[in-house]
């Protein structure tokens, strides 16, 4: 229904023409049309509702691991888990990030504006064995050579962070598995070499993230460490992302590795995942029907 304002302009739709005012001109628009969305048209976005579910379920958990991130860190990271779950063999509506191809998710960069291989001269390496067991190794480097330091440090230092966490989106669980640190100083002149090995067992059913961070920092005349502010200089990177099999969890208890407890992810990331589950299968049931 179309009305006539007090500048005399129509506003309103008629038919398929909508009419509205813009800087005192009369302006006219075809209205769109509206599109039926087919069965996979519908599971198509109901599934990357379920990425982005997933998405956030991550940057919950690891939000105070990567601290700084790009404009884009959000939309990539629900991009990025999207196509791990298209590369399921599964039909949509029936698959989900435990079914999903996990390469894609390796190397995730949580803040491009960082990266970490133009801060170090060297890059990590990570190995899984077939019990779980994970190994951590940065080659030598020296810290006062091939280490970029921020500017506005006073006599600067680093650490370095390995994180260990594994989720499992169907239960709506986390288990924190382990975490290290590894301190250096630019003042530093001596070779300096990172070999850590996880002896947990991990969870089987679950997927394991695998973080490494560089943050830089200073000592105030208190002895306390007082983080630098430059975004450019917070890089995050994912190593490795892979799901625990039954044999793997299986043989890590078998030689005796420690098996971490259980926290809860919130209430939130539980029941979105689990309502945009429960509409994607209500929908392929009601096609059935048909």
């Amino acid at each position: 229904m179309a009305s006539r304002d007090n500048n005399g302009k129509i506003r309103g739709k008629i038919d398929n023409i909508v009419y509205r005012g813009y800087k005192g001109k009369q302006i006219m628009q075809i209205a769109p049309s509206r599109v039926k969305q087919t069965l996979a048209t519908k599971l198509s976005a109901l599934e990357f509702g379920l990425a982005a579910a997933h998405a956030k379920a991550i940057r919950s958990v690891f939000h105070n691991v990567y601290e700084a991130y790009d404009g884009n860190m959000v939309r990539r990271l629900t991009a990025t888990i999207a196509a791990c779950i298209r590369a399921s063999e599964k039909a949509p509506g029936e698959r989900d990030l435990h079914d999903a191809d996990l390469s894609p998710l390796k190397g995730f960069v949580f803040n491009t504006e960082a990266p970490f291989e133009k801060l170090v001269a060297v890059g990590p390496k990570l190995d899984v064995a077939p019990n779980g067991t994970i190994r951590f190794q940065l080659p030598p480097f020296i810290p006062n050579k091939d280490v970029v330091y921020p500017p506005n440090l006073l006599r600067p230092q680093g650490t370095f962070g390995i994180f260990i966490v594994a989720f499992n989106f169907v239960k709506g669980l986390v288990q924190i598995i382990d975490y290290a640190g590894f301190d250096f100083a630019e003042s530093e002149k001596e070779p300096y070499s990172i070999d850590w090995t996880c002896k947990k067992s991990l969870p089987g059913g679950y997927i394991v993230l695998v973080l490494v961070c560089l943050r830089y920092f200073s000592l105030n005349w208190l002895n306390q460490r007082v983080q630098t502010t430059d975004k450019g200089y917070y890089p995050t990177i994912v190593l490795d992302a892979f799901h625990v099999t039954v044999e793997m969890a299986a043989q890590g208890v078998a030689d005796g590795l420690e098996l971490p407890s259980d926290d809860d992810l919130s209430e939130l990331e539980k029941h979105t995942a689990f309502s945009i589950n429960l509409r994607m299968a209500k929908l392929k049931t009601t096609a059935d029907k048909k």
